[in-house]
Protein backbone atom coordinates (compact mmCIF):
# COMPACT_ATOMS: atom_id res chain seq x y z
CA UNK A 1 0.00 0.00 0.00
CA UNK A 2 2.75 2.31 0.65
CA UNK A 3 4.52 1.93 -2.60
CA UNK A 4 0.88 3.19 -4.38
CA UNK A 5 0.54 6.10 -2.31
CA UNK A 6 4.12 7.45 -3.34
CA UNK A 7 3.56 6.77 -6.64
CA UNK A 8 0.10 8.35 -6.82
CA UNK A 9 2.01 11.06 -5.08
CA UNK A 10 4.97 11.52 -7.06
CA UNK A 11 2.66 11.49 -10.20
CA UNK A 12 0.52 14.24 -8.72
CA UNK A 13 3.80 15.90 -7.73
CA UNK A 14 5.39 16.28 -11.64
CA UNK A 15 1.74 17.45 -12.88
CA UNK A 16 1.68 20.32 -10.78
CA UNK A 17 5.46 20.79 -11.48
CA UNK A 18 4.23 20.64 -14.91
CA UNK A 19 1.14 22.84 -14.59
CA UNK A 20 3.32 25.95 -12.51
CA UNK A 21 6.06 25.19 -16.03
CA UNK A 22 3.33 25.92 -18.51
CA UNK A 23 2.96 29.62 -16.91
CA UNK A 24 6.70 31.18 -17.81
CA UNK A 25 7.90 34.20 -15.99
CA UNK A 26 8.13 36.69 -17.56
CA UNK A 27 11.68 37.41 -18.98
CA UNK A 28 13.43 41.08 -18.79
CA UNK A 29 12.76 41.10 -22.71
CA UNK A 30 9.25 40.77 -21.97
CA UNK A 31 9.53 43.12 -19.71
CA UNK A 32 11.22 45.72 -21.50
CA UNK A 33 8.78 44.97 -24.73
CA UNK A 34 5.88 45.22 -22.63
CA UNK A 35 6.71 48.76 -21.31
CA UNK A 36 7.60 50.03 -24.98
CA UNK A 37 4.22 48.89 -26.07
CA UNK A 38 2.92 50.65 -23.86
CA UNK A 39 4.64 53.56 -23.55
CA UNK A 40 3.80 53.96 -27.13
CA UNK A 41 0.16 52.90 -27.09
CA UNK A 42 -0.85 55.98 -25.03
CA UNK A 43 0.82 58.14 -27.71
CA UNK A 44 -1.03 56.28 -30.70
CA UNK A 45 -4.42 56.71 -28.63
CA UNK A 46 -3.70 60.09 -28.76
CA UNK A 47 -2.71 60.86 -32.12
CA UNK A 48 -5.56 58.57 -33.24
CA UNK A 49 -8.13 60.73 -31.86
CA UNK A 50 -6.53 63.92 -32.84
CA UNK A 51 -6.16 62.66 -36.28
CA UNK A 52 -10.03 61.58 -35.70
CA UNK A 53 -10.97 65.06 -34.92
CA UNK A 54 -8.77 66.28 -37.58
CA UNK A 55 -10.86 64.44 -39.75
CA UNK A 56 -14.07 65.49 -38.96
CA UNK A 57 -13.46 68.79 -38.96
CA UNK A 58 -13.80 69.08 -42.65
CA UNK A 59 -15.85 71.45 -44.61
CA UNK A 60 -19.19 71.31 -46.23
CA UNK A 61 -17.30 72.89 -49.28
CA UNK A 62 -14.27 71.73 -50.77
CA UNK A 63 -12.69 74.77 -51.90
CA UNK A 64 -11.40 77.82 -49.96
CA UNK A 65 -9.43 78.52 -46.79
CA UNK A 66 -11.29 76.75 -45.01
CA UNK A 67 -10.21 73.55 -47.02
CA UNK A 68 -6.95 74.30 -47.49
CA UNK A 69 -6.84 74.55 -43.36
CA UNK A 70 -8.62 71.35 -43.15
CA UNK A 71 -6.11 69.56 -45.21
CA UNK A 72 -3.29 70.85 -43.68
CA UNK A 73 -4.66 69.40 -40.26
CA UNK A 74 -5.10 66.36 -41.47
CA UNK A 75 -2.15 66.08 -43.05
CA UNK A 76 -0.44 67.39 -40.05
CA UNK A 77 -2.28 64.87 -37.91
CA UNK A 78 -1.94 62.13 -40.61
CA UNK A 79 1.68 62.12 -40.53
CA UNK A 80 2.03 62.61 -36.72
CA UNK A 81 0.07 59.56 -36.58
CA UNK A 82 2.32 57.18 -39.09
CA UNK A 83 5.15 58.20 -37.50
CA UNK A 84 3.42 56.32 -33.83
CA UNK A 85 2.65 53.66 -35.69
CA UNK A 86 6.12 53.14 -37.68
CA UNK A 87 7.53 53.11 -34.32
CA UNK A 88 5.18 50.48 -33.13
CA UNK A 89 5.53 48.14 -36.26
CA UNK A 90 9.67 48.50 -35.30
CA UNK A 91 9.39 47.06 -32.35
CA UNK A 92 11.00 43.18 -32.08
CA UNK A 93 8.45 40.94 -29.94
CA UNK A 94 10.00 38.93 -26.90
CA UNK A 95 9.18 35.45 -27.23
CA UNK A 96 6.66 35.65 -24.22
CA UNK A 97 4.63 37.93 -27.11
CA UNK A 98 4.99 35.47 -29.78
CA UNK A 99 1.36 35.32 -30.60
CA UNK A 100 0.74 39.57 -30.56
CA UNK A 101 4.08 40.87 -31.67
CA UNK A 102 2.68 39.86 -35.10
CA UNK A 103 -0.27 41.01 -34.65
CA UNK A 104 0.49 44.35 -33.66
CA UNK A 105 2.65 44.53 -36.88
CA UNK A 106 -0.35 43.34 -38.86
CA UNK A 107 -2.84 45.86 -37.62
CA UNK A 108 0.00 48.57 -37.15
CA UNK A 109 0.43 47.72 -41.36
CA UNK A 110 -3.24 48.15 -41.52
CA UNK A 111 -3.40 51.18 -40.28
CA UNK A 112 -0.68 52.57 -42.44
CA UNK A 113 -2.25 51.73 -45.86
CA UNK A 114 -5.37 53.39 -44.41
CA UNK A 115 -4.24 56.93 -43.00
CA UNK A 116 -1.98 56.85 -46.33
CA UNK A 117 -5.00 56.36 -48.50
CA UNK A 118 -7.07 58.75 -46.58
CA UNK A 119 -4.27 61.75 -46.42
CA UNK A 120 -4.13 61.06 -50.73
CA UNK A 121 -7.85 61.00 -51.11
CA UNK A 122 -8.27 63.89 -49.00
CA UNK A 123 -5.59 66.03 -50.77
CA UNK A 124 -7.21 65.04 -54.16
CA UNK A 125 -10.79 65.85 -52.78
CA UNK A 126 -11.17 62.25 -54.12
CA UNK A 127 -14.96 61.11 -52.02
CA UNK A 128 -15.23 57.25 -53.39
CA UNK A 129 -11.16 57.24 -52.50
CA UNK A 130 -11.88 58.54 -49.01
CA UNK A 131 -14.78 55.81 -48.48
CA UNK A 132 -12.45 53.40 -49.47
CA UNK A 133 -10.10 54.76 -46.96
CA UNK A 134 -12.48 54.84 -44.16
CA UNK A 135 -13.41 50.63 -45.05
CA UNK A 136 -9.49 50.09 -44.61
CA UNK A 137 -9.33 51.92 -41.46
CA UNK A 138 -12.22 49.92 -39.94
CA UNK A 139 -10.24 46.65 -40.67
CA UNK A 140 -7.58 47.95 -39.12
CA UNK A 141 -9.44 49.03 -35.95
CA UNK A 142 -10.31 45.29 -36.35
CA UNK A 143 -7.60 44.24 -36.28
CA UNK A 144 -6.08 46.44 -33.32
CA UNK A 145 -9.08 45.19 -31.22
CA UNK A 146 -7.67 41.34 -31.76
CA UNK A 147 -3.95 42.51 -30.99
CA UNK A 148 -5.50 44.05 -27.61
CA UNK A 149 -7.49 40.64 -26.58
CA UNK A 150 -4.36 38.68 -27.71
CA UNK A 151 -1.82 41.23 -26.21
CA UNK A 152 -4.03 41.05 -22.83
CA UNK A 153 -4.32 37.31 -22.78
CA UNK A 154 -0.08 36.90 -23.00
CA UNK A 155 0.04 39.48 -20.28
CA UNK A 156 -1.71 37.88 -18.23
CA UNK A 157 0.00 34.50 -19.06
CA UNK A 158 3.51 35.75 -18.21
CA UNK A 159 2.18 37.33 -14.98
CA UNK A 160 1.06 33.91 -14.17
Amino acid sequence: MKRKSTGVALILAVTILSTQLSYAAATQEDVDYSTKVSETIQIFGADVSDWGVALTSAPKLAIGSKFKSYKAKATKSSDKLLITINELKSLTPSEGFAKSGPMLTSSMELYEKAITSLKVAINKNDTKAVAKAGQAAAKASKAFLAWQKAYTAEVAALNG
